[in-house]
């Protein structure tokens, strides 16, 4: 930053005191000099607009590529989740179901109380049907 400074600060000491001499030496050579400096500065500064708008415009588009692939990730990360999720599913529905547990699987009645169930469901089967028979 310094060395910039230094140096335009050189170069327009440099051409202000070589525009002095040219004058004192070649009175009409000065102006057309100068005139011809003034189109390389406007030239210059037209040339320096157009870099910094091309640079800023590159900048920009960087950037904007940027938050798109950043977005891209999170859509990429957020479909792998959605691929990891619907795997497990798919994973536990390929399984076959537990067994619900019942009673048999733990008790077996003994051959007396199995007999008093056939009786008491031949009674209970009577009653009910006696009474559908009655309603009808």
């Amino acid at each position: 930053m310094a060395g910039a400074v230094a140096g335009g600060l050189f170069n327009a000491f440099a051409f202000a005191g070589a525009g002095y001499l040219f004058k004192i030496f070649d009175k009409n050579g000065y102006a057309k000099e100068a005139h011809r400096h003034n189109l390389a500065m406007e030239n210059l500064t037209a040339e320096r607009e157009k870099y910094l708008e091309e640079v800023t415009a590159r900048r920009n588009r960087i950037a904007q590529l940027k938050s798109e692939l950043a977005k891209a990730n999170r859509d990429i990360n957020a479909t792998n989740k959605a691929l990891e999720l619907i795997r497990r599913i798919n994973e536990l529905t390929r399984k076959a179901m537990p067994r619900k547990p019942q009673l048999s699987n733990h008790y077996k009645p003994s051959l007396e109380m199995e007999e008093y169930m056939a009786i008491f469901g031949l009674i209970t089967g009577g009653v009910v049907g006696e009474a559908a028979y009655l309603m009808i």
